[in-house]
C-alpha cells in the first residue's frame, strides 16, 4: 500500500528512472544526504520527474528510508528497482548496485528505441499497401467486373467479392490505419514505462523479436552475476545473497530457484546440491557458481560471468540494430508486397484462362 499521508505520484517512465538514478548515484558517490539533495534537486526538474524526486525528499526527510519508500510505491516504482536497491542497501555499495541497473536500464531504452525504429518502414509499407487494396475495391475491380461481363465470361468469387467490399469501403477503409496506428500508440506507451525493467513486461513487449529474446536474458544475468559479486563481496550470507540477486533481475523462473538453493545451503548442503533444481539458471552461470565455490573463487567466478553476459549482450544488441530492421522489413513488407501483387496477377490470369 502507497503511504497514506504521501501525495498522488504519477508512475515513472524508464527515461525518468535512468535520470532520476543517475542523480542518486552521484550524490551517494558525493557522500551528500539524499534527503535534502533531492528536495532541492526536485525544484530544478520539471514535470513529472521534479514532483517524484520532491516526493522522495519528502518521505525521507519523514524518516522513511529509501527502501520503504519504494517498497510503498509498488505503482511507481518496479519491483526489480526495488529489489536491486535492497540489495545494494543490504550489501552497503548502494551506488554500484544502482550502476548495475542503470545499464540494464539504458539498454532496455536502446533496445525500444531499435524496435521503434525498424517496424517504422514496414508500418508505412502496410499503410501504403492498405490504401492501395482499397482503391483496388473501388475501382479496377469494377473494371475487372466490367470486361467479363462485356466478355461474356463468368466472373470470379474473388472479383464479386472485391467490388462488394468497394461498395462499402468509406465504413471499413479507414478501420486499418486507425488499428495500426493505434496499436503502435499503445505499445509506445506501455514499453516507455520504466516497468519495461520487468521480464513479464519486457518479454511481451520486446521479447517475442528475433535476437531481443537472448539480449534481455543476458541483461537479466548481468544483472544476477553484478549484484551476487557485490554481495559476496560484502560478506551477506550467501542464502539471502542468491534471493536477493535473483529478486534483482525479476525473472520468476531464477526468483524460484535461488529460493531452492538458499533452502539447500541453510540445510549445510553444498552449492551444487540442487543443481537439478536450477532451471532458472543459464548452464554457463550455473557452472561457474559451482565451480567458484568449489575453489573457494566464487567472486572471481561471478565478475567473470558478469564480464561474459556482458559482452554477450552487447554483441547481441549490435546484432538486433543490423538485423531486425531487414528482418521486419522483409517479414512484413515482402509479405504485404506480395499480397497486393497476388491480387493484381489472379484476376489477369483468370482473364487469360477465359480467353484461351
Amino acid at each position: 500500500m502507497a503511504h497514506s499521508g504521501a501525495s498522488p505520484t504519477p508512475s515513472i517512465s524508464l527515461d525518468e528512472l535512468i535520470a532520476l538514478n543517475d542523480e542518486i548515484i552521484a550524490l551517494v558517490h558525493a557522500g551528500i544526504p539524499l534527503e535534502g539533495a533531492l528536495s532541492k534537486l526536485g525544484e530544478d526538474l520539471p514535470g513529472r520527474l521534479g514532483r517524484i524526486t520532491r516526493m522522495l525528499a519528502e518521505r525521507m526527510k519523514r524518516g522513511e528510508s529509501l527502501a520503504e519508500i519504494l517498497e510503498n510505491e509498488p505503482e511507481h516504482f518496479p519491483a526489480v528497482y526495488r529489489a536491486v536497491v535492497l540489495a545494494g542497501l543490504r550489501g552497503g555499495r548502494l551506488a554500484a548496485a544502482l550502476e548495475s541497473v542503470s545499464q540494464s536500464a539504458r539498454r532496455l531504452a536502446e533496445t525500444r528505441r531499435i524496435v521503434a525504429a525498424a517496424f517504422l518502414y514496414p508500418m508505412i509499407v502496410v499503410l501504403v499497401a492498405w490504401c492501395l487494396f482499397v482503391l483496388f475495391t473501388i475501382g479496377p475491380s469494377r473494371s475487372f467486373l466490367a470486361f467479363y461481363t462485356d466478355f461474356g465470361m463468368a466472373g470470379s468469387d474473388l472479383i464479386y467479392g472485391l467490388k462488394r467490399m468497394g461498395d462499402s469501403a468509406s465504413y471499413w477503409a479507414p478501420v486499418g490505419p486507425v488499428a495500426i496506428v493505434l496499436l503502435a500508440a499503445i505499445w509506445w506507451t506501455r514499453s516507455r514505462r520504466a516497468t519495461l525493467l520487468e521480464p513479464r513486461f519486457s518479454v511481451v513487449l520486446l521479447g517475442w523479436m528475433p535476437l531481443l529474446g537472448r539480449l534481455l536474458r543476458s541483461c537479466r544475468m548481468v544483472t544476477f552475476a553484478e549484484v551476487l559479486a557485490l554481495l559476496v563481496e560484502n560478506r551477506v550470507p550467501l542464502p539471502e545473497s542468491i534471493v536477493l540477486s535473483a529478486e534483482s533481475t525479476g525473472d520468476p523462473r531464477m526468483i524460484r530457484a535461488a529460493h531452492e538453493i538458499a533452502d539447500s545451503l541453510r540445510r549445510g548442503q553444498p552449492l551444487d546440491a540442487a543443481r537439478t533444481l536450477r532451471t532458472g539458471f543459464p548452464p554457463l552461470l550455473d557452472w561457474l557458481m559451482v565451480t567458484g565455490q568449489r575453489h573457494g573463487a566464487l567472486l572471481p567466478a561471478l565478475r567473470h560471468a558478469s564480464e561474459i553476459y556482458g559482452r554477450r549482450a552487447r554483441r547481441e544488441s549490435d546484432m538486433a540494430h543490423l538485423v531486425l530492421p531487414v528482418v521486419l522489413t522483409v517479414a512484413i513488407g515482402g509479405t504485404v508486397t506480395l499480397a497486393y501483387a497476388l491480387l493484381l496477377f489472379v484476376p489477369w490470369v483468370q482473364v487469360l484462362r477465359s480467353l484461351s
